[in-house]
């Protein structure tokens, strides 16, 4: 065998474990994007070799008057315009057609293309940033959206026009790989560069286009390749709302680039099946035969098993002693969900966790459960007085757009904001007044509600800065939910945002949001914190005529209300007794002004969330008992000198 025999050989071989080796690591993503597997070797080629071979095979060019407008352009036009900031016409659209004169083929398994992404980030406050600080780039996405402005607009002027625009451009993909973290996971959104921005809408599209990262360059692109055979001058088209078949719902989804009115629909949000709650409180409850749970040595020590670091640094009643193994515990404090209460028969241990408890602690079941307190007569607003008007987007999208677009036609304010069911610390939640927006985020495959933004907040007066947001945490301690028992902790803490507040840059975190002991990215954060018992005479004297007695009072009888809606249904639609349960959680409420039938302002308690095992730093940095007083009173039934209410 000659030497240029071996050589290339060698070739081939090094060639072949290089593409097994790419394989090992991209075949997941591969399949799961619906990547043909005849394609996948020559993408290697490509990706090795930096093969950017698109503009060969296709080429941009104008949209005639008579061509079929699927992408809803036209009837677009003046939304666009006004949208935008626009006083002329906008430029000419463009569309991708096929220029290799013998077509493509769709079993050809060199057909596959890499297509380039102008612009990724993550949120829209990074937008902002990116868009302010990187040289061209708002240049660059003012020709890519075709944004025209008047003479007198600014580069601030544009940079709004674009972070509204971009929504029927941006595309989106996440990173999940094993032990990420939640801030790991948060979706990328990018826009295509200008020749994949141009590939419009189809029904029934020639081509696909997904997203793909590849690992050996850490580089995110977008592969496109054909779905049938197409001849020379076919249109290159996908599908903007490949996501869903159902026709109501893909109405919904390109509404970005085909409005509608669809104030038609319902707005109604009847409560979930059996098999949803099922899932969601997928724990098995105690038995009927279950009876009072009896602890044998009641009267001496109660021994603790807990990982929990912060009860183990501060749990120092002399009825409770720490031990290693959970075997020889009176009480597991947990922070793992427990699925089998059965379990807990005959056991003589208490845990802190009750079943059904997800119809508080999640945010699509809060509102759930909040609803089943409506007032007789209210109107076509659900939910009562202390609720945010709250849709799950998951399940009620459809309600959720008529909703919006009605509030829209009445000109009421119309601002959301959105957040994942599960996620705390206000992760990957966004405030928006942008339908497009809201619509394109629930491609993003995290379930989230849909919240009406407080827009009529209580704020309270920081000095050096102004009026800010502020919003409380109130603990609150379950030890039955037959006869239903509901303890309140009188000692709360609040957290403010950090800059005044107004009704305008909703990607602005430290105007919208309160929460800044964990936000160190945020640039300038101050985690600013007062005393309760500071806190309330200032609060008395800010707002004249309004004790803090009376705001707790109604804030205890919100809380109250909303246990009792979780309770009112059995298992699984509702939180479930359990002879074996206390629990302790975290409320997140506001104070919105509202206004009674003579006219008189109000102050309106409104419950943001209920957290499962919350964060109790600041409770025990505010009083160092804290958690004596939790056990004391879960567990020994004495809230004797300690700072808890029964409600």
């Amino acid at each position: 065998m000659s030497s240029a025999n071996v050589e290339n050989g060698n070739h081939v071989l090094q060639r072949e474990t290089e593409f097994q080796q790419f394989l090992k690591v991209h075949q997941p993503q591969l399949q799961g994007s619906g990547v043909p597997e005849w394609l996948w070797e020559t993408l290697f080629y490509k990706l090795k070799n930096e093969m950017y071979d698109a503009g060969s095979v296709f080429m941009m060019t104008y949209v005639e008057a008579d061509d079929d407008d699927e992408d809803g352009g036209g009837e677009n036009e003046e939304k666009n315009k006004d949208d935008a900031g626009a006083e002329s016409n906008k430029p000419p659209e463009l569309k991708v057609v096929v220029v290799k004169e013998e077509g493509l083929r769709c079993a050809d398994p060199n057909n596959i293309f890499l297509i380039d992404h102008a612009w990724t980030f993550r949120t829209s406050s990074q937008a902002r940033q990116q868009l302010t600080q990187i040289p061209g780039l708002l240049q660059r996405m003012v020709a890519l959206m075709g944004l025209e402005g008047s003479k007198d607009d600014t580069a601030k002027d544009y940079i709004e026009y674009a972070l509204k625009e971009m929504w029927r451009f941006n595309q989106t993909y996440s990173v999940t790989v094993q032990g990420a973290t939640a801030e790991e996971k948060q979706p990328f959104w990018y826009v295509l560069d200008e020749f994949g921005s141009r590939i419009r809408h189809d029904d029934t599209p020639s081509c696909a286009l997904v997203p793909f990262l590849y690992t050996g360059q850490q580089i995110a692109f977008s592969l496109l390749f054909p779905l049938h055979d197409l001849e020379y001058a076919d249109e290159v088209t996908r599908d903007f709302a490949h996501h869903t078949k159902d026709p109501l719902l893909r109405q919904i989804h390109l509404l970005p680039w085909q409005p509608k009115d669809l104030t038609h629909l319902s707005t109604d949000q009847s409560e979930p099946s059996e098999d949803y709650m099922q899932k969601v409180c997928n724990e098995t409850p105690p038995g009927a035969e279950s009876k009072d749970i009896v602890i044998a040595n009641k009267d001496g020590q109660l021994k603790v098993f807990t990982p929990d670091a912060q009860i183990q640094e501060n749990l120092k009643h002399p009825r409770f002693i720490l031990v290693p193994e959970h075997e020889e515990a009176d009480i597991l404090w947990l922070k793992e969900a427990w699925k089998d209460f059965p379990l807990l028969a005959g056991s003589n241990k208490y845990i802190n966790q009750f079943p059904g408890e997800k119809l508080i602690i999640t945010k699509d079941m809060l509102a759930v459960s909040g609803r089943r307190k409506t007032p007789a007569n209210q109107g076509s607003r659900p939910g009562p007085k202390w609720l945010p008007v709250t849709f799950n987007l998951d399940q009620a999208l459809p309600q959720f757009v008529s909703y919006f677009q009605k509030q829209q036609e009445k000109g009421n304010d119309n601002i959301w904001i959105l957040k994942p069911f599960n996620l705390a610390r206000s992760l990957d939640t966004t405030v928006s007044n942008n339908l497009n927006q809201i619509i394109r985020i629930t491609e993003t495959n995290v379930p989230k509600v849909a919240c009406e933004y407080i827009t009529d907040p209580v704020l309270y007066h920081r000095s050096g800065i102004g009026p800010v947001k502020f919003d409380l945490r109130f603990i609150v301690l379950l030890s039955s939910v037959e006869p239903l028992k509901l303890f309140a902790y009188k000692i709360f803490w609040i957290r403010f945002a950090n800059k005044a507040f107004s009704l305008d840059h909703f990607d602005d975190y430290q105007k919208h949001f309160t929460v800044m002991n964990y936000a160190e990215e945020e640039e300038g954060t101050d985690w600013h914190q007062v005393l309760w018992k500071d806190f309330m005479p200032a609060f008395e004297s800010q707002f004249p005529g309004h004790t803090w007695e009376s705001v707790e009072s109604s804030m205890h009888g919100a809380i109250k209300e909303l246990f009792e809606g979780a309770a009112s249904k059995p298992h699984p639609y509702g939180l479930t007794h359990s002879p074996y349960s206390r629990a302790m959680y975290g409320i997140d409420a506001m104070l919105q002004w509202q206004t009674d039938e003579k006219g008189d302002k109000y102050m309106q308690p409104m419950i943001l969330e209920c957290n499962f095992i919350p964060d109790c730093e600041r409770a025990c940095w505010h009083r160092k008992e804290y958690f004596d007083d939790v056990f004391s009173t879960l567990f020994l039934d004495d809230i004797k000198d300690r700072p808890v209410v029964l409600l």
